[in-house]
């Protein structure tokens, strides 16, 4: 593309040879090739500013500055107010804007979102529509997935609208994308058009980025804003809310064309009629704005029915009728690593869970204990960049198992003992040995839970859930959490 077309359609002012052939964008000096288009981007640690030399001596055949920095002499210009939305939107130019060309729902919140991005965009293929979808597991285009190895949920600009273009290239109608507050906040999907805009539920995580409970609402309360102000393309703009939640009250006061609620309450614009809860899923009657159908979840948790009501309300906005919205429930089989059960036949209950802060262990422990017969196992450690949330995780696992094994999850250059020092400090009137153990290795941790379960009991394996590596002083080592489970559960077999 060339530089110029390129700038106009960005809104920027570009200094310089606009006929210059731009083939990428790139943010990271050290990943650029031969005809990017470098984008120097302030980050809370790194200044892109700093390396624009470094990124035309790689190759960049153009900057782009939100401030002065001298530039080597000959290469183009692009200047923006803000190099942050200034990547967003010259990506989207770069890709063709592709979001314009699709029905796009975002999917925000504290807990659920994976689950909710996945299920609606299984509903949407299951109801006949192309669809493609964006999260922290994986990237998925007509029903074709690729794991997400980047160590983010939404993904920085450039990738978004990379894939976005992929879902158009490949005939998809609709896309879900699974949207972090971060990445709100610095602006990675301020170039995508949504129509849908969905909430799952607004926790105290994340504090240690958001100053204040209420900063981290007004964050993902720019999901609204940037879907009622994006371009029309015959959809109805519509925020989906938990009315159930304590968000509920200040998101429903953004601006936007049409507000659907969710909950268990017949207050909701969803709910549930009839509900029957087993340890294995639920059945329930499910009341819309556009009719009643029968849903049958075939994956368990009370929490996995606000889940569905959540992407009902997506597949809803963007054109499923219910109906074929109850069908495309029932063959919903869950996401890896997100209450994934492992059972090679045992006598006992063994789940992986992503559950890795204190609200989050909480929830997920309290949704199995109603349906495990003995004792109630945790395994699940603190990660280093969580160090505010470390004895909530302590006090959680005290209060909702009845014997917990405090392990390793991510420990980067910390002191892994140090960490399950300080969850431990958390968990207040349990005693070493009787209530629970430090086992600081984690494969061995999870031999132990499986080796001291007994029949009826259920195992919780915390923390990791679909990830593929353990983050050490060492470096990124792999780690299977499943594998792992696996193989205790054939040695104790």
């Amino acid at each position: 593309m060339k530089l110029a077309d390129l700038a106009r359609g960005a809104g920027a002012v570009l200094e310089g040879d606009g006929e210059v052939e731009v083939t990428g964008i790139a943010y990271d000096s050290r990943h650029v090739v031969s005809g990017d288009l470098f984008v120097a981007v302030q980050g809370i640690h790194i200044d892109g500013h700093v390396y624009v030399a470094d990124a035309v001596a790689g190759g960049a055949v153009a900057v782009a500055i939100e401030r002065y920095v001298k530039v080597p002499a000959g290469t183009p210009v692009i200047h923006l107010p803000s190099t942050r939305t200034g990547l967003a939107e010259l990506s989207a130019e770069f890709y063709g804007r592709p979001s314009r060309h699709l029905k796009l729902a975002g999917v925000t919140g504290t807990d659920g979102k994976t689950t909710v991005t996945h299920m609606a965009e299984h509903v949407l293929q299951a109801s006949g529509i192309v669809a493609g979808a964006m999260s922290t597991v994986a990237f998925k285009v007509s029903g074709r997935e690729v794991d997400n190895v980047s160590g983010q949920t939404t993904t920085e600009a450039p990738e978004v609208q990379a894939w976005l273009a992929r879902m158009v290239e490949a005939g998809a109608a609709c896309a879900v994308i699974e949207t972090t507050s971060h990445a709100l906040v610095q602006e990675r999907v301020h170039a995508c058009d949504f129509d849908v805009a969905a909430f799952t539920n607004v926790g105290h995580d994340h504090l240690d980025y958001h100053a204040t409970w209420e900063d981290y609402i007004e964050a993902k309360a720019r999901l609204i804003d940037l879907t009622s102000r994006s371009a029309d393309k015959g959809v109805e703009k519509t925020a989906v809310l938990n009315r159930d939640d304590p968000s509920y009250e200040r998101l429903a006061r953004r601006p936007i064309s049409r507000r659907w609620t969710y909950g268990l309450t017949t207050a909701s614009d969803l709910h549930p009629l009839d509900l029957a809860i087993t340890g294995s899923g639920s059945r329930f009657r499910m009341r819309t704005p556009m009719g009643d159908t029968e849903v049958t979840l075939n994956v368990p948790a009370r929490f996995n029915i606000y889940n569905a009501l959540c992407a009902s309300g997506v597949c809803l906005a963007l054109g499923v009728p219910a109906e074929d919205i109850g069908r495309g429930l029932a063959g919903f089989e869950g996401v890896r690593g997100r209450l994934e059960p492992v059972d090679l036949g045992q006598d006992f209950r063994v789940y992986i869970d992503f559950a890795h802060a204190a609200g989050s262990l909480a929830s997920a422990l309290a949704e199995l204990r109603p349906f495990t017969q003995g004792r109630l196992i945790a395994v699940f450690g603190s990660t280093a960049r969580s160090d505010h949330d470390r004895p909530g995780m302590g006090r959680a696992a005290a209060e909702f198992s009845d014997f917990f094994i405090i392990t390793t999850d991510d420990p980067l250059s910390e002191d892994p003992s140090e960490i399950a020092r300080d969850v431990q400090a958390g968990a207040e009137g349990k005693a070493p040995g009787r209530d629970f153990e430090v086992v600081i290795d984690r494969r061995t941790a999870i031999r132990r839970a499986i080796e001291i379960a007994r029949p009826g009991d259920t195992v919780l394996l915390a923390g990791k859930g679909h990830e593929r590596s353990m983050r050490t002083a060492r470096g990124s080592e792999p780690w299977d959490e499943r594998a792992e489970a696996e193989e205790a559960i054939k040695e104790r077999l």
